[in-house]
């Protein structure tokens, strides 16, 4: 397979994506059709079942991309360190949906709980991974005051936050009070697991303590 066919193909996934942003902002998850993704992305019907499946697929691509993309921009920072990684993920994440809402938005209040990691299915698995590696550094490095099960803490974090962000994307709750409410629900979450003086720090991120 040449070089040349690859691009070709990147470009149009690439067109794609950009087509599905586009299609979202404009009129909703509602809005986005095959028929009229393929009219927007200057691509054939045919290639975009070929290459995502259905519009299920499109989406998946979607927010995969975009979490492609955090992730080389959080390995090109310097090394957070345990418990600090999570915390950065989790704002670099609401960085780009708060620069993106009409985009965003629709897209988390088009899932379904019942699917996968709270909906995202395989991409809420991918930042689950994320969460779980940075809380196994944590254990092995004796940060938390028991042993415990870091994969359940990891899922029980991103669960916690995407009940709050569902909040938000069905207009339960104001952006400002889906990002304190968050902190709050992550940071005692922490609190309750970490050794001193990484359990105070918490509790002051938190709001709780002074």
């Amino acid at each position: 397979m040449s070089d040349g066919w690859e691009r070709r193909q990147e470009r149009t996934r690439r067109d794609v994506l950009d087509a599905t942003g586009e299609l979202i902002a404009d009129g909703g998850v509602h809005g986005l059709t095959m028929r009229k993704l393929a009219e927007r992305a200057g691509v054939a019907v045919a290639t975009l079942y070929n290459q995502f499946g259905d519009r299920d697929g499109v989406l998946v691509a979607f927010v995969s991309a975009g979490l492609d993309q955090l992730e080389i921009e959080l390995d090109a920072q310097p090394d957070a360190g345990p418990i600090d990684t999570t915390r950065e993920l989790f704002d670099a994440l609401d960085e780009n949906f708060a620069a993106e809402p009409e985009v965003w938005r629709p897209i988390f209040a088009s899932m379904n709980p019942g699917v996968g990691a709270h909906g995202m299915g395989a991409v809420g698995d991918r930042v689950v991974a994320y969460i779980e590696a940075d809380f196994a550094k944590a254990a092995a490095d004796g940060l938390f005051v028991v042993e415990c099960d870091v994969a359940a803490l990891a899922r029980h974090v991103f669960t916690t936050r995407m009940n709050r962000l569902e909040k938000w994307a069905h207009a339960a709750i104001e952006w400002d009070l889906y990002r304190s409410s968050s902190t709050l629900g992550l940071e005692l979450i922490l609190a309750s697991m970490l050794t001193d003086p990484l359990r105070g720090e918490a509790l002051r991120r938190s709001g709780v303590v002074f």
